[in-house]
């Protein structure tokens, strides 16, 4: 019996990689939530200082970005299945640049917080 999940052996590699760093990102963000003070600055670019100050819950925006952009991505594969298989592998992977993007990102916000 052939599952819905069912993904081509050369993006096995760059999904799971994709789903371990979203994995690592979440842990990380559980890691440090509780030793975080209650209003952390996490949006340096807005124009007026009152506003770069959030709740610590928005930390998890990021992990929750990455799972979403994983899931998608990979749904996206599932479809295309049957087109050429350079630019799915090149797609997979360009999901893994991101899900590292986002991580590099996240680590930023925790090193300046902390």
């Amino acid at each position: 019996m052939k599952s819905r999940l069912s993904i081509s052996k050369h993006l096995r590699t760059p999904f799971l990689f994709s789903f371990l760093i979203s994995s690592l990102m979440m842990l990380i963000t559980l890691g440090v939530y509780f030793g975080l003070q209650p209003q952390i600055p996490l949006f340096y670019s807005l124009p007026r200082p009152i506003q770069h100050l959030v709740s610590k819950e928005w930390l998890f925006l990021l992990p929750s970005i990455s799972f979403m952009i994983s899931f998608l991505h990979l749904s996206i594969a599932q479809l295309s299945q049957k087109r050429n298989l350079l630019l799915l592998k090149i797609f997979a992977w360009t999901t893994t640049g991101i899900q590292i993007i986002l991580l590099l990102a996240l680590l930023r916000i925790i090193i300046i917080v902390k």
